[in-house]
């Protein structure tokens, strides 16, 4: 049951069953490479898929995605390559597939907390750094990466800190589906826990900075570039380039709040652990804005590089990242 509704809540499918008692919906799916629309039946079995049942389950809807999504696959591979050079092609296609096959997993453990059963074992990694958080006098930033199950990670940090949780998403592409997605988690809002969608022309920086400065938390995902997000250059290893968000650095600038990074790792079945790091702050003069930004950029970009490269298998980025540095002599030739 929890896969399926895992599936279903992927696909923004609707409750209405094309047959009574199958898990089988009338879907539209768009076609982007060929900007036509197509119309399927998503048949997921029967009603209730039993625990030891899952792997299979998992494992061969993951194989589905990875034929069908051609160009997600091709830009995971890319990125693989960049964090795992020197791989042969056969080893660059199977661990594409663990990634995806991983996600799928992740997918599986949210539908199991969305219907309200504990099922979820925790560790936590860097309590040292996540104690003092509890007394902070001001707000902080938690920013983390499209890694592990922050859906479900994010409010049990909240009720654990007991210190609301404001988080920032993007906005889907297409407006049904993001009014129903903003619809779905209005509904999973709690007293530990805020959802806010980073639309274009909105003022959330100038909310956040507030809630900031009022001793809230917000929390960020620094690892993907989407739509019109300030990006900023930094590098990943000699020659390569990554972009990261400029925002969460401008956010903890203005309203005066440590950065702390918090990585969420699956472990196993139904086993995920909290990595938290050494906060970030500022030290140096106040006034020096594009110094402590470019200092910021530069702190973060280490510490996602460490989390990639040893967590790339659960680290769900589907866009091509990286790039190769362009140097005078390169635009000269």
């Amino acid at each position: 049951r929890a896969y399926y509704s895992a599936i279903k809540a992927l696909m923004e499918c609707s409750d209405d069953l094309r047959y009574p008692g199958f898990q089988i919906w009338q879907y539209q799916i768009e076609w982007q490479e060929r900007r036509v629309e197509r119309l399927g039946y998503l048949f997921f079995g029967a009603r209730i898929c039993p625990c030891f049942l899952e792997p299979v389950a998992a494992w061969s809807t993951g194989a589905m995605f990875f034929l069908a999504l051609k160009k997600a696959r091709h830009a995971i591979a890319e990125n693989l390559a960049i964090i795992l050079p020197g791989q042969t092609l056969w080893q660059y296609v199977k661990d594409t597939f663990r990634v995806i096959h991983n996600f799928g997993w992740t997918l599986t453990d949210f539908a199991h907390v969305r219907l309200g059963e504990e099922v979820i074992d925790w560790e936590i990694a860097g309590q040292q750094h996540l104690d003092p958080l509890a007394d902070l006098k001001t707000g902080a930033i938690i920013l983390t990466a499209h890694m592990g199950n922050y859906d479900v990670a994010a409010p049990l940090f909240a009720r654990r800190l007991k210190r609301r949780i404001h988080t920032v998403r993007t906005p889907d592409r297409d407006p049904e589906t993001q009014e129903y997605m903003k619809r779905r988690r209005e509904a999973d809002t709690s007293e530990w826990m805020t959802i806010h969608y980073n639309e274009p022309g909105g003022m959330l920086a100038v909310e956040l900075t507030k809630l900031l400065q009022e001793g809230e938390f917000v929390a960020i995902q620094g690892d993907r570039i989407l739509f019109d997000v300030s990006a900023q250059e930094a590098e990943f290893r000699d020659g390569i380039q990554w972009q990261l968000p400029r925002g969460p650095f401008m956010l903890s600038l203005v309203a005066r709040v440590p950065i702390v990074p918090v990585f969420i790792i699956r472990l196993g079945w139904r086993r995920y652990r909290v990595a938290a790091g050494a906060p970030f702050e500022w030290k140096g003069d106040p006034r020096d804005r594009t110094g402590a930004q470019d200092a910021a950029v530069k702190w973060w970009s280490q510490c996602l590089r460490e989390a990639v490269e040893q967590h790339w298998y659960q680290w769900f980025v589907f866009e091509r990242v990286f790039h190769r540095k362009t140097s005078i002599e390169d635009i000269e030739e």
